[in-house]
C-alpha cells in the first residue's frame, strides 16, 4: 500500500516538474521579446503599472516554489512512514494554496496583457484543478487524522 502512494507521488512530483518546465519552455519566446524590448526601450520610465505587474509576478513565483518544496517535503514524509500527521495536512494545503495563487496571478495577468480566455483556460485550468484536489486531500486528511484522535479517546 505504502509503495502504491510512493508511485503515486512521484508520478505527480514528475507532472509538477514536466508542468514547470513546460511553462518556461514555452515562456520563453515572450520572455526574449520582453527582454528585446527592455533593451530597446531601455529609456521607459518608471510607472506603477509595470512596478505592481513585477510585485505580482514575483509573488506567483514564490507561490510556485512554495508548493513544489512542500509537495516535497509531503513525499518524503511519506517515504518516512509518517502519512497520517498534521504536518502533511500542512504540507498539503501549502501545495494547494500556492498552485492556486500561481494559476490565478499568471491567468489574470496573461487574460489582461492581451490573450483569449480560451488561451488561459488552456495555459492554467490545469494547475487550478490540480490546486483545488490539493486542498480536498488535505481536507480528507484532516477528517482522517480528526477522527483517529477521537477514536484514540474512547474506550
Amino acid at each position: 500500500m505504502k509503495k502504491k502512494l510512493n508511485i503515486f507521488c512521484v508520478l505527480m512530483l514528475l507532472l509538477m516538474a514536466t508542468q514547470v518546465i513546460m511553462t518556461f519552455v514555452t515562456g520563453a519566446d515572450a520572455f526574449e521579446e520582453g527582454w528585446r524590448r527592455g533593451t530597446e526601450d531601455a529609456n521607459i520610465p518608471f510607472s506603477w503599472k509595470m512596478f505592481f505587474e513585477f510585485v505580482a509576478e514575483m509573488c506567483a513565483v514564490v507561490a510556485a516554489l512554495v508548493s513544489f518544496f512542500s509537495f516535497v517535503r509531503f513525499i518524503l514524509n511519506v517515504n518516512h512512514d509518517k502519512v497520517f500527521e498534521w504536518k502533511n495536512v500542512l504540507l498539503l494545503r501549502l501545495t494547494g494554496v500556492g498552485l492556486l495563487i500561481l494559476a490565478l496571478i499568471a491567468s489574470a495577468d496573461e487574460y489582461f496583457t492581451g490573450s483569449s480566455l480560451t488561451e488561459v483556460y488552456d495555459n492554467y485550468f490545469g494547475i487550478l484543478i490540480f490546486s483545488v484536489f490539493n486542498l480536498i486531500v488535505a481536507e480528507v486528511f484532516a477528517i482522517g487524522l480528526k477522527l483517529k484522535e477521537e477514536q484514540e479517546l474512547t474506550i
